[in-house]
């Protein structure tokens, strides 16, 4: 004759059968918080081909998944910062969408983003190309074929639009982008701001300058020509620190100073003059400020404002990251 189980035996066959509801129930939960956290969804970084990457500029995440980071990064530097930075101009590091980091303005709030283009100054926004590689997983053909120098010079992202309140005009007409208007800048393009998404002869090269175009320089008032000329004309060569430390370490406090040095004079707070952004402890960005001159030209380098200055998201100690790949080109392909 078979005995029944005792009370104690049924509660501890149920016990496994319980927790899988509560876990399964929990999880549930947790994933509706999440969703309901990041607003409109994730913050995508989309490629030429809508490949995720980033970027600009390649981490897509939500904002729960960003407050996580930040709390666990060793590095010194504020990773949520960074993604308000992306937020911010729809870039992060990497090219447009195309981006560097575009988002669409998904993510940009009516308060912060509008067509309107009245602006109080320029953010000039410089990539170190290794860096946005290392994000990528080395997966775009400019992490493979590169120009040595980009191993010590930063190039060139965009011209911003920038008012002192925190806000921005973005895409304020639709004039589309005419390359045959830059055949005499094309070479100093392709050299000071690169797309390492595509080689020179693809189609889809342009892209980024098409992008930047699109939301920024037609806010900026000036011709096609003479925003991509005004950019590569306030061109700022990296320190020498940069490439002396290749793959390795530098204090931020040595690199600011070099970034400043030049602009060191009539009695400037110094220290707001650079904004060094970082993802994860990896210089990633470097920015400067520019006054907007009458006939909307950008003129002289100024104190960026304290708001612009929140962006700065470095630590202590800056990693300089490095190409994978020892192939290097001599030449624009």
């Amino acid at each position: 004759m078979t005995s029944r189980p005792s009370n104690y035996t049924r509660a501890a066959m149920a016990t496994p059968a319980i927790l899988l509801f509560v876990v399964t129930c929990a999880a549930q939960l947790i994933s509706g918080i999440r969703g309901s956290d990041s607003g409109s969804g994730t913050e995508n970084n989309v490629g030429n081909n809508g490949n995720n990457s980033s970027g600009g500029h390649s981490l897509v995440r939500g904002s729960s998944i960003v407050v996580a980071a930040a709390a666990a990064s060793p590095s010194g530097d504020n990773p949520a910062a960074a993604v308000s930075l992306e937020r911010h101009h729809g870039h992060g590091h990497g090219h447009g969408s195309y981006n560097h980091n575009n988002n669409n303005n998904n993510n940009n709030s009516p308060s912060h983003a509008s067509n309107d283009n009245s602006f109080d100054y320029y953010a000039y926004s410089m990539s170190y190309q290794p860096e946005f590689c290392r994000e990528n997983n080395e997966r775009f053909v400019g992490c493979s074929s590169f120009r040595e120098e980009w191993e010590g010079q930063l190039t060139i992202h965009g011209l911003w639009p920038n008012r002192n309140d925190g806000t921005w005009p973005s895409t304020c007409t639709d004039e589309k982008l005419d390359v045959s208007l830059m055949d005499e800048i094309s070479m100093e393009l392709n050299e000071r701001w690169p797309n390492v998404k595509s080689s020179t002869d693809s189609k889809d090269h342009t892209a980024f300058w098409a992008h930047e175009w699109t939301k920024h320089g037609t806010c900026s008032g000036l011709s096609q020509h003479d925003y991509f000329q005004t950019a590569l004309n306030l061109f700022i060569p990296t320190p020498s620190i940069v490439l002396q430390n290749y793959g390795s370490v530098v204090p931020k406090k040595h690199l600011q100073q070099q970034f400043n040095e030049e602009e060191a004079n009539d009695g400037a707070d110094n220290d707001n003059m650079t904004i060094l952004v970082c993802k994860y402890g990896y210089l990633s960005e470097v920015r400067a400020c520019y006054e907007k001159m009458e006939d909307g030209k950008a003129g002289k380098r100024m104190v960026c404002p304290n708001v612009a200055m929140k962006e700065d998201t470095c630590g202590e100690e800056i990693k300089i990251a490095s190409f994978a790949s020892s192939k290097v080109v001599t030449a624009v392909e």
